[in-house]
């Protein structure tokens, strides 16, 4: 599955994979390095306008084994088959599950931890404009369980007729996202990929919280 860094595995396009790389690349304002720490301005947003996570997550023990994440009643939850297979992303920790229920794999979802960045979720929102330019897609959703979410890519591929993609990052602290990253094969008979991201994400802090 690919994730949000250069290459995060097997069904991700290349433009998300690049956003990911950048996003670990550049965390900066005005050219400045600007790990998110400490209390958040007035108006509760950081100096990239990404929302201040006030009750961080830990992640301690969802890093070091990055498919307990989802268990596998969640996993079926979702509707698919599949054993978590952890991923090697430069990015940091992450895992993969594909649907074993058919071939081609009708879904893939794959997540993990942007913890080679400082930049949590800020580095996204500092390419906003850029991804949206570009004919790709930036668009800050509803919080899950109180943490801020962004769909984001640098293809907007989310309602292609094949392998349609949705990729959402989350800030669990103003440091660190987690992604997620769905590809559906055949979308016409399958779910939006974005819905089974946001549940996905949804079931993921859920988990973390129990001490995953």
């Amino acid at each position: 599955m690919r994730h949000h860094t250069l290459k995060i595995g097997l069904v991700a396009t290349t433009a998300a994979l690049a956003v990911v790389t950048a996003a670990c690349s550049t965390p900066t304002v005005s050219g400045t390095p600007t790990p998110q720490s400490g209390s958040a301005p007035a108006d509760g947003k950081l100096p990239s306008g990404a929302p201040h996570v006030a009750n961080p997550l830990d992640t301690t023990r969802a890093q070091a084994a990055p498919c307990s994440v989802l268990t596998q009643a969640q996993i079926s939850s979702l509707g698919i088959v599949a054993t978590g297979k952890p991923d090697d992303s430069v990015n940091g920790p992450a895992c993969d599950w594909h649907d074993t229920s058919a071939v081609p794999t009708p879904i893939s979802v794959g997540s993990g931890f942007i913890s080679k960045s400082t930049g949590g979720l800020s580095s996204l929102y500092v390419q906003a404009e850029s991804l949206k330019k570009n004919g790709g897609y930036f668009e800050p959703i509803d919080p899950i369980q109180g943490y801020p979410v962004v769909l984001y890519s640098l293809v907007d591929d989310r309602k292609a007729k094949l392998n349609a993609v949705c990729n959402l990052g989350v800030g669990v602290s103003d440091a660190l996202q987690f992604t997620v990253t769905v590809s559906v094969t055949n979308p016409s008979q399958q779910h939006d990929p974005c819905t089974i991201a946001k549940t996905a994400a949804d079931m993921e802090i859920t988990t973390i919280k129990g001490g995953a």
